[in-house]
């Protein structure tokens, strides 16, 4: 922080420390309670990611807050873990910020919007967690007089399903991806087609998933049906990449067929928490005890091409050019063997 940087409200590093040490207390509770269902854990989650962005940005706008170890004021009237004590606290050290920095008026360094905005914008998403949560009352005891915030601009169910067209999820396989070693971007195109989530490897590994396309479902109850497998295909196909499905509901038994068979990724939100991307499911687990016959795997029952073509140059199957399949699990190599240690064997396809 520069030297000219504007200084803080008197008592600033207090409410701000007691603001996130709550937030984090929060989410740990989220975490590891199960009296919620599903739903009311992932919105309630969604909008605490939204309530602490804006905190960070604003922390990043503003001069480094000293906390006083000695201090005991964020200490003492830190709430327990009670959902409407936490988040009533979360509330009142939020307005406390907003009016101190009215107040200031410190300048903004980093950025066009001023710190007492990111805060208002933090609120709002944090008052919008009381319509998710069953044990919180709906009204904020401490909003009152506090005119310049409006809540009918946050959805409770932001960035997820509904409205929001699943782009939570998108970002959640997005972020997946970057952590597995790739560039990702979301909500790309395909000619007149929209693609959820593209993706390309930093550093080539010279096999096919060094491209790969996402298509994300966060869905309720509705039931993925093969259509959605074959859109996703054919974008793969015409982007030569490789398939990801990434759903939180429930795949037919005809779709989870395909998806094993054109060796479809599919993953649900535990398999974005892996190390790295997981490969395609080839076989299924038998119903019965003890049962040693030999397990014939998907490339088994995909069969092959019309006869026309299979015996014509090039009529594999492949998403990405420059590769053919080998043995029964979901393995491929380059068609030439002899690719300079700086050619994908991609490369001219």
């Amino acid at each position: 922080m520069t030297s000219n940087a504007p200084s803080l409200p008197d008592g600033y590093a207090d409410h701000f420390f007691s603001l996130t040490g709550t937030i984090e207390s929060f989410r740990e509770t989220l975490e590891t309670d199960h009296t919620l269902t599903t739903d009311q854990r992932m919105f309630a989650r969604r909008l605490l990611f939204h309530t602490n962005k804006p905190i960070n940005e604003a922390e990043q706008i503003l001069p480094e807050p000293t906390h006083d170890a000695d201090s005991q004021e964020s200490q003492s009237s830190d709430p327990e873990d009670d959902y409407a004590e936490m988040l009533t606290h979360i509330e009142r050290q939020l307005c406390w910020l907003i009016h101190s920095l009215q107040t200031e008026q410190p300048a903004a360094n980093h950025s066009d919007d001023a710190p007492d905005e990111k805060f208002t914008t933090a609120l709002e998403y944090a008052t919008a967690i009381r319509d998710i949560i069953p044990a919180v009352p709906t009204e904020s005891p401490v909003l009152a007089d506090l005119e310049d915030v409006s809540l009918n601009n946050v959805d409770p169910h932001i960035g997820g399903r509904g409205e929001n067209k699943g782009r939570w999820l998108e970002y959640q396989l997005q972020r997946a991806l970057t952590r597995w070693g790739y560039h990702a971007d979301t909500r790309q195109h395909l000619f007149s087609l929209e693609i959820d989530v593209v993706a390309r490897r930093s550093e080539k590994q010279q096999t096919p998933s060094d491209w790969v396309v996402g298509e994300c479902k966060d869905w309720t109850s509705n039931l993925i049906t093969p259509s959605t497998l074959f859109r996703l295909c054919t974008v793969a196909f015409a982007c030569r990449a490789m398939p990801i499905l990434c759903h939180t509901t429930e795949l037919t038994p005809r779709t989870e067929k395909l998806a094993r068979e054109l060796e479809v990724r599919v993953l649900t939100l535990k398999d974005l928490e892996r190390a790295e991307l997981p490969a395609p499911q080839v076989a299924k687990p038998t119903l019965e005890l003890q049962e040693w016959r030999p397990e014939y795997r998907a490339r088994d029952f995909r069969g092959s091409f019309p006869w026309m073509f299979s015996g014509e140059p090039g009529k594999r199957f492949s998403y990405v050019p420059g590769f053919t399949p080998v043995g029964r699990n979901a393995d491929y190599e380059p068609i030439e063997d002899d690719q300079d240690d700086d050619t994908h064997p991609a490369a001219g396809h």
